[in-house]
């Protein structure tokens, strides 16, 4: 049973050449990245380190969006076409979702 194995272990899924894996990757890496970036921000704010309205929603949801470079790379050199399809999708939905929800925001600033 592969698959189970795969469920087991945790990390060979990911080494699979599939468009589910990157697309996965694709949704896991931004989000991840944001809640980090986002508490990284709170804390600054906590502690006084940069003013208030410094780093806007938007920003942090760019570049979190543009940090799915980083496993983009990776496939691109394991040679994993399927996987970076996934991500390629995934990040123009992205993209598009991001223009979608700021676009007031986007026009104004």
């Amino acid at each position: 049973m592969p698959f189970h194995e795969s469920i087991l272990s945790g990390n060979k899924m990911f080494r699979q050449d599939k468009i589910i894996v990157g697309v996965l990757t694709g949704l896991l890496y931004p989000v991840f990245c944001f809640i980090l970036f986002y508490e990284i921000k709170s804390l600054l704010l906590e502690k006084n380190m940069i003013p208030y309205g410094s780093f806007k929603l938007q920003f942090l949801c760019i570049i979190s969006v543009v940090t799915n470079v980083i496993p983009a790379g990776s496939y691109v050199r394991a040679k994993k076409d399927q996987s970076l399809k996934g991500i390629a999708g995934i990040t123009l939905l992205l993209v598009a979702g991001i223009i979608i929800y700021f676009y007031e925001g986007l026009l104004s600033s």
